[in-house]
Parts: C-alpha cells; structure tokens; sequence
C-alpha cells in the first residue's frame, strides 16, 4: 500500500495567530507532526500544505519533506480541509492508496502509533477510514446539557444521575491521526469515509490547540511527553 502524510499548516489562526510556528518547548509547533511522520516506518512521502512562506520554510529544512503552497481560498478559517487534501493529491504525480492526515494543533504522537493506525486499515480491507480517539471519563455525554435559554436538557437523560463506573466509556476524536483510502477521499470527499475503525490512544495524549489556554498546557504536557512523564 502506498501512503501519503499530508501535514496542513495554515498560517492564519483566530485563537493564537500563527499557532503553527509558534515555538513550544523551544520549537515551532509544526515540527512535532513533521517528525512524527519521518519516525513511520510505513509511510512513504511526506507533503506539508501551507499559505505561509515561514512555515514552508521551516518544513523546507527537512530534506525527505515535499512542499505545497496552498492558495489564500484554500486557507480561510471556513476553507474545508478536503479542498487541500484533493489539491495535494492532484499535485502529487504519484498514485496513492491511502492519506495520513497529521493536524499540527494535535502533536503529541509518534511514528510507531502512526503505522498502527494504518496497519489497522490495512488489515481491515472493508474499512474505509482509521480515526483516532481517547476515552473519555468524568468528560461524558451523560453528563453534558443542552441549553434552551437558562433551561438545561440532558444530552442523556437516561445516564444523567448513573454513577460514571457504571457508564461505558465515551470516545473523543483527538484529532492526532486520521488514515483514510484515497479512493474513498475522492468518492465521498470526505476524510472520516464510513465505515471508521476506532484507533484508541492514551487519554494523556489528549491535545488540541486552539486557543491561548491550550498553548500554555501544550508547553507542559509536551515538556511532560519528551521527557517520558506521561504514561
């Protein structure tokens, strides 16, 4: 099987401007997913897709990654993230079976968890997409509302007063890996192509970058990470 890692890097960012090369533990952020995709042992090209010249300049320093410059309609906050993918693979000349889609707002994984990932779609010929997730606990639907005005609605009034040990866990989309058929990416245009085969990973690598907040935890929990803290 023959695998492209894309890596989307935005430049632009509501929540932390220019997120991806802002510098975490002393590096850009960009560069955790870029490692991560050279430590795989089954991928076989790396692309990174940004409107930002720094940041392309940054994925420029690594010799096996190739480059996309992604045009300024393709890079908007509301711009979806297919629209990219389909732009990579049309300027790709090679032929793929499958895409590892790396979000840099979501770093801490490594290559071997990457090629489990995709290890799972190989081995399962009638999935169409692997996504990755972590068990949530006190974190639950059963204990989530919907508001109508100050009114609370249970999202799960039969599990709202359960004892969370007697709930079976609930699954949150980390947003660390996704692995998707590209002939399913180009039918449906969809990343999460049905069916999805659960890859779980450890709820301690649970982060996602989207505000000022998670960059101040992104800086311990990777601190945390690189120094085999988390287990």
């Amino acid at each position: 099987m023959k695998i492209l890692a894309l890596i989307p890097a935005r430049g632009g960012s509501k929540g932390v401007p220019g997120k991806n090369k802002e510098k975490v533990c002393g590096r850009p952020l960009i560069e955790y997913s870029i490692e991560a995709a050279l430590d795989s042992k089954l991928i076989d090209e790396i692309w990174v897709s940004s409107d930002d010249e720094e940041l392309l300049a940054i994925a420029g320093h690594f010799e096996k990654v190739k480059l996309h410059f992604r045009q300024a309609e393709l890079a908007t906050d509301t711009s979806p993230i297919i629209d990219t993918i389909r732009a990579v693979l049309e300027t790709s000349e090679r032929k793929w079976d499958a895409l590892v889609l790396l979000q840099p707002t979501s770093p801490i994984r490594n290559g071997e968890q990457i090629d489990e990932a995709i290890k799972m779609l190989i081995n399962n010929p009638d999935a169409n997409s692997i996504i990755s997730v972590c068990a949530m606990n006190d974190i639950h639907p059963s204990r989530m509302y919907w508001k109508d005005g100050e009114r609370l609605i249970a999202i799960n009034s039969s599990l709202e007063e359960t004892r969370r040990q007697a709930i079976e866990p609930a699954y949150f989309r980390n947003g660390s890996i996704y692995v998707t058929r590209v002939q399913s990416i180009l039918k449906d245009n969809k990343v999460m192509a049905k069916p999805s085969l659960a890859y779980e990973m450890p709820s301690y690598q649970l982060l996602n970058i989207d505000g000022p907040r998670d960059m101040l935890i992104a800086e311990t929990l990777i601190n945390a990470w690189k120094k085999g803290h988390l287990k």
